[in-house]
């Protein structure tokens, strides 16, 4: 029987660099979300700071600070805006990941069902060798013990590496 081979093989390599593909999409705006997210916790922690120092500096900062307060201001909601694009994007990314997920799977399962079926059919064949194997033991083994039957027993050494005895060779 030949070795086994599945025809969706190519089709299963195909998948599974598809499903890979969107892993690592889903990595990446994973990570740019999480990057997002840190900036976003840096600059309310700098504005946090920022006005624990400002009632120590006097009315000349507070006209710097409305300034600065207004650009942080502008900075996270420009931040917030880009982390709810990267949410929805992740959310259709997941989705497409999952649904190549779904379709490695379904051609993993075809092939093993395909293994399956071959992996019996191997099994026949072998069986079937097997039994054929044995019985042309058995008839060689009894047609050996036929031909035993049917020739004059010889005796002695001369008879065991063909050569006549006395009595074969004086046609008694």
């Amino acid at each position: 029987m030949k070795a086994f081979h599945c025809r969706l093989d190519p089709a299963l390599r195909w998948r599974t660099t598809q499903l890979r593909l969107e892993e690592e999409n889903v990595s990446r705006t994973s990570a740019q979300l999480a990057a997002i997210q840190r900036e976003l916790m840096a600059t309310h922690t700098a504005l946090r700071s920022g006005s624990t120092q400002l009632a120590a500096a006097g009315a000349v900062a507070f006209h710097s600070w409305n300034a600065y307060l207004e650009r942080c201001r502008r900075r996270i909601r420009a931040l917030e805006a880009q982390s709810q694009e990267l949410r929805r994007e992740l959310a259709v990314r997941t989705k497409t990941m999952v649904e190549a997920h779904q379709k490695v799977r379904v051609l993993e399962n075809l092939k093993r069902d395909e293994k399956t079926l071959w992996s019996q059919a191997l099994a026949r064949e072998t069986e079937a060798f097997a039994a054929e194997a044995f019985l042309a033991r058995l008839q060689r083994d009894a047609n050996s013990a036929q031909r035993k039957a049917s020739q004059p027993a010889a005796s002695g050494p001369r008879a065991t590496i063909g050569i006549p005895t006395d009595q074969q060779q004086t046609g008694a």
